[in-house]
């Protein structure tokens, strides 16, 4: 059963699938009884049933959450969308069920998700695959390319840039002209989570008459090994770890992770870059999870009013006045 003891380990995302191939195997040295040869027939197509939205998630951790924390960690990440279920799918794995294709579009273009800052990778799931046919091997990120040159600032030669960090790229964060924003290209792309993060790219440019190394950054990144550079484990447990330079640092740092200050920059990715504008994400969201409560009413003289029209705006606020401006913000 040393199979089921690597899948339990979980530090290297996507091995499940070579677990499936040894069971068969194993099954196929075997001489089997008459009942074990004896084949169960079903018929487990279900004509006419409801359309079911589905995806299967895996916590990327040694150590392994109870279902019942991973979903008290990601319902309200997620925005407690209406009808959404959770079943466990085995050791940190777990089906996530979503009452409308919307909720789970919304989870899927969010990506990435963490359970205590470790990875939680997410795939497409049919109800007839089984856990082990589910490879979770890839995380949706946005990363980041810094300090490049003016002219490579837009979609042209920031798709060739990015085709080049990532073989699968889903896009470019550009505006209506073509240009990218905040002084650096940004690009959602797929990475393997059994391949280090990259660090840097070398661009040959004939016009700067050099070759010059620009730095990467992530968008949510979870926890990864300083030591290898994979996600899913820290360097005290890498099974690999890469060689300290002369003053001790391991070859990874918290510096590919992007600043927080700077992550929501660009309007465009404000309703998640999937071509759909931001009043229809209003419009949705308000028939999916209800209307937001309204902010309170500034008074006269600075209180918080009730609207009730006596006169100072309804009484004072025993806690003080609230910034209406800063309330909004949040319940943005």
């Amino acid at each position: 059963m040393a199979g089921l003891g690597s899948d339990q380990r979980g530090h290297r995302a996507g091995k499940e699938p070579a677990m499936e191939e040894t069971i068969d195997e194993k099954i196929g040295r075997l001489k089997l009884t008459e009942a074990e040869s004896k084949k169960l027939v079903i018929d487990d197509r279900e004509e006419g049933a409801p359309p079911s939205w589905s995806l299967a998630g895996k916590v990327l951790s040694r150590k392994v959450f109870h279902i019942n924390t991973i979903s008290e960690i990601l319902r309200p990440a997620w925005g407690n969308p209406k009808g959404l279920l959770f079943l466990d799918g085995g050791p940190n794995m777990f089906v996530a069920k979503f009452a409308t294709e919307r909720g789970r579009e919304r989870v899927w273009e969010r990506s990435p998700w963490t359970v205590s800052n470790k990875a939680c990778i997410l795939e497409n799931f049919v109800d007839c695959q089984r856990p082990a046919e589910i490879r979770f091997d890839k995380l949706l990120i946005w990363v980041r390319v810094l300090n490049l040159p003016f002219n490579l600032l837009n979609s042209t030669w920031g798709d060739r840039i990015a085709k080049e960090i990532s073989d699968d790229v889903v896009r470019v964060d550009v505006n209506k002209q073509g240009l990218t924003s905040g002084g650096f290209l940004r690009a959602r792309v797929w990475i393997k989570v059994d391949v280090p993060l990259r660090r840097c790219i070398a661009i040959d440019s004939s016009r700067r008459e050099s070759c010059d190394w620009y730095e990467l950054e992530y968008e949510g990144l979870p926890y990864f090994c300083f030591a290898c550079g994979l996600i899913g484990h820290a360097d005290i447990f890498c099974p690999n770890p890469g060689e300290r330079d002369e003053l001790g640092r391991w070859p990874y740092s918290p510096s590919l992770r992007a600043p927080d200050d700077v992550k929501a920059k660009s309007q465009y990715s404000r309703a998640w870059n999937n071509n759909m504008g931001f009043r229809d994400e209003q419009a949705t969201e308000k028939a999916e999870y209800g209307p937001r409560a309204p902010p309170p009413t500034q008074g006269a003289r600075g209180g918080m009013g009730g609207g009730n029209g006596r006169g100072r705006g309804g009484g004072r606020n025993r806690e003080g006045p609230i910034n209406v401006q800063a309330y909004r913000r949040l319940e943005m």
